[in-house]
């Protein structure tokens, strides 16, 4: 990564580690509140992406659609170690953002949802963090 593009890399790893973390510390403390947890995961995701993305001097596009935001990255470094393998973990997280983030739709999410979420977004983030090597 050059030096240019590494402070604003650095920010969405940030703000993506920071969302993670509140939803995480979330599920340890209440037993409740797995919808908001789901969508922090989400957001975590998208940011530990277009942190990637960002890695290669590239401005993210306007989207929520982590498996759109997955092709960038694989088209950007096709050869980035297990970036092929987070299907799973965006297809997850892509299925409770939406539903979650608008009031028509909001259905309860289960504590074992909120837990496959925080395991997508642990996934999503570690592959990223560890591709970047920052």
């Amino acid at each position: 990564m050059k030096d240019e593009f590494k402070a604003i890399t650095q920010e969405w790893i940030k703000k993506a580690q920071s969302d993670y973390g509140f939803a995480n510390a979330s599920f340890e403390e209440f037993d409740d509140f797995y919808s908001q947890m789901c969508v922090l995961c989400h957001d975590a995701g998208e940011k530990y992406l277009k942190g990637f993305i960002a890695s290669h001097g590239i401005k993210p596009d306007r989207t929520h659609d982590l498996l759109n935001l997955l092709n960038i990255c694989l088209t950007l470094d096709p050869k980035s170690k297990n970036l092929s393998k987070l299907k799973p973990s965006c297809t997850t997280l892509n299925n409770y953002y939406i539903p979650l983030k608008y009031p028509s739709h909001f259905p309860n999410m289960t504590k074992e949802q909120a837990h496959k979420a925080l395991k997508s977004a642990n996934i999503i983030g570690k592959t990223i963090v560890d591709n970047l090597k920052l």
